[in-house]
């Protein structure tokens, strides 16, 4: 990666500090290697960087070793290595609660890693949120090809937790009970229609089932379609805000990296061919994070094996 080419510097400058928060997990996940993601980013030198750019920056740990895959069998209406992955997540959780209350005013930037980790950093973000005066509200915007709406309980599922993500935020049926303490103060879901945008979605990727639009659209939820982003990444990282701007006051913005297409950005842990180039999501993540509003990002599903695989087989030819 080169790092010059990302935009998010400028836009963060404006906090003059940021906490990144290193998670190394794939605990979740059908394949290893995201567990590598924060020391990728850590060897290409991120941390430099964004102190080049003039900002304060501090280092985090989520987790004291990195979570790692390990192939396990499951329990039809639940997940493999459940109890790893919520490990995790109360990690996560308390790493960002800390975070915020000792530097509220800088910017969050957690590395992974594992999507799943979001409903903890969200939850924490909420209890942030509830403890102002007078209390904020929390927004996401999930950027994604994934809806990652299959519950726990599908007939089809195989115990993947990180195709559970959006399930255990919105709190669909079937979503785990473990998941439930990752909420808001009021023990409410996260996400709902009124603070949430799915940002990226492939609308042709066969895991993305017509009755999770369905849901989705029945409910009012704001979904901008990969497409869309790929034609005009400006105007619809604009509109995503507008829909936000009088319903929170504190928005996170989530990447995962397999909402770029992977024939120029070889990254993702699973690759999926949205048609949104490297260059158009960084446009639009230049918008998200221009907004005042904005006070963290998190990069997900982040797996360096993926481009050692690649450039392997290409010196082979």
């Amino acid at each position: 990666m080169t790092f010059s080419r990302y935009p998010m510097y400028n836009a963060m400058a404006a906090a003059r500090s940021i906490s990144v928060t290193y998670v190394p997990a794939d605990c979740g996940s059908i394949i290893p290697g995201k567990s590598k993601a924060p020391q990728a980013f850590r060897d290409v030198g991120i941390i430099s960087k964004l102190e080049e750019a003039g900002l304060s920056v501090s280092e985090n740990h989520a987790l004291e070793s990195p979570a790692t895959f390990a192939a396990a069998t499951f329990v039809p209406g639940g997940v493999r290595n459940e109890d790893v992955n919520i490990s995790v997540c109360k990690s996560v959780r308390q790493a960002i609660s800390e975070n915020l209350d000792s530097s509220s005013r800088s910017f969050q930037l957690i590395l992974g890693g594992e999507c799943c980790m979001l409903p903890a950093i969200l939850s924490s973000f909420w209890q942030y949120a509830g403890s102002q005066s007078p209390p904020k509200r929390v927004g996401l915007i999930y950027i994604d090809a994934d809806t990652d709406l299959t519950s726990p309980t599908d007939s089809s599922s195989i115990g993947t937790f990180a195709g559970m993500n959006m399930t255990h935020l919105i709190r669909l049926p079937g979503a785990l009970k473990s998941m439930e303490q990752f909420s808001r103060p009021s023990g409410e879901p996260v996400c709902d229609a009124s603070n949430t945008v799915f940002f990226g979605t492939n609308m042709s990727l066969p895991g993305n089932k017509p009755e999770h639009f369905t849901y989705l659209f029945d409910r009012n939820y704001k979904v901008v379609s990969s497409a869309s982003v790929a034609r005009e990444p400006e105007q619809r990282a604009m509109e995503a805000l507008r829909y936000l701007e009088d319903k929170v006051d504190i928005i996170m913005v989530h990447l995962d990296v397999d909402s770029i297409d992977p024939g120029t950005f070889p990254l993702a842990n699973v690759p999926n061919f949205t048609g949104v180039m490297f260059e158009q999501m960084m446009r639009a993540l230049k918008v998200f994070l221009g907004c005042d509003k904005v006070q963290g990002l998190t990069v997900a599903e982040v797996n360096p094996d993926q481009v050692v695989g690649i450039l392997a087989e290409n010196k082979s030819l």
